[in-house]
């Protein structure tokens, strides 16, 4: 499929892409750069990559497909790396958490080949950031988001789209503008509300020993607030209005919940049981 892929930023999630585009046989050759030199080593050594740039960026200039698996608030450096070193005719895709705020940058650095970028976005992965923990099978199955442009090429688009596929991904199309609003409410908020429910206990509890008295419901949201604190500060500030538009709707319905609570409201039942019956048609 490709004969030399590139992998821009080699912690867990561009370690287990690297793997897995190695046993699906998409690439002949799988190269990478990481600012942590230790990565790249332990990948080389591992056979994760098959090989590793410096500074000078030469298996990038030979590179067909680039992928940038780096936090999003480093996507303008690796913009700018990318454009002084890539060859003319190679595709760039990622697999950030936001979009629009990194199509921007991308088009302001890219103003003459702008239709190179097919963007992506991976709904997968694993609380620790580390190429150790990295695993080829966490794509399988998973759901892919592309947010393509109206101006993007095609040709470029399944190329992009048919990576993920052999991958074993499922494939939903998606703008660009829609993809940070439905994201900043399915997985930023959700992430958002496990960091503070966990801060909460954490400094409210009368016991020691929390994990006692929670159940497994508990824990698996707590398992959120594992995430990496700087990869989440990133798409907090990439996505800014749409997450604090989300929190101003949680809010308000914890205000009504609050307002039923308080005043023995027995339309509180009501609102639960509207919200089970929501999800339970959902479920069919």
């Amino acid at each position: 499929m490709f004969q030399s892929v590139y992998i821009y930023g080699l912690g867990m999630m561009g370690g287990s892409l690297s793997k897995a585009i190695k046993i699906k046989n998409i690439s002949k050759k799988i190269y990478a750069y990481d600012i942590d030199r230790s990565s790249l080593l332990y990948a080389k050594k591992n056979n994760i990559i098959d090989g590793y740039d410096s500074s000078n960026f030469e298996y990038l200039s030979n590179a067909d497909l680039i992928i940038i698996c780096t936090p999003v608030s480093r996507y303008k450096i690796v913009f700018k790396n990318i454009k002084k070193h890539m060859k003319p005719n190679a595709i760039i895709t990622d697999i950030g958490s936001t979009k629009i705020n990194i199509i921007k940058d991308f088009e302001k650095i890219f103003s003459v080949r702008s239709d190179c970028f097919i963007g992506s976005h991976p709904l997968t992965g694993k609380e620790s950031s580390s190429v150790k923990n990295s695993d080829q099978h966490i794509f399988k199955k998973s759901v892919v988001l592309l947010t393509p442009r109206d101006s993007d090429d095609p040709v470029q688009i399944k190329k992009i789209s048919g990576m993920w596929k052999k991958l074993g991904c499922q494939i939903i199309l998606i703008t660009p503008s829609k993809h940070d609003l439905v994201l900043s409410e399915t997985s930023h908020l959700p992430h958002l509300v496990s960091f503070a429910l966990v801060n909460i206990i954490l400094n409210t509890s009368s016991v020691n020993n929390t994990e006692d008295f929670t159940g497994g419901g508990f824990r698996d949201f707590a398992r959120l607030a594992h995430s990496d604190p700087l990869m989440w500060k990133d798409i907090c500030f990439s996505n800014e209005k749409n997450i604090i538009k989300s929190i101003n709707l949680l809010k308000k319905e914890l205000d009504l919940i609050k307002s039923y609570i308080s005043s023995k409201d027995h339309k509180l039942s009501r609102y639960l049981k509207n919200i089970k019956m929501k999800l339970d048609k959902n479920d069919k």
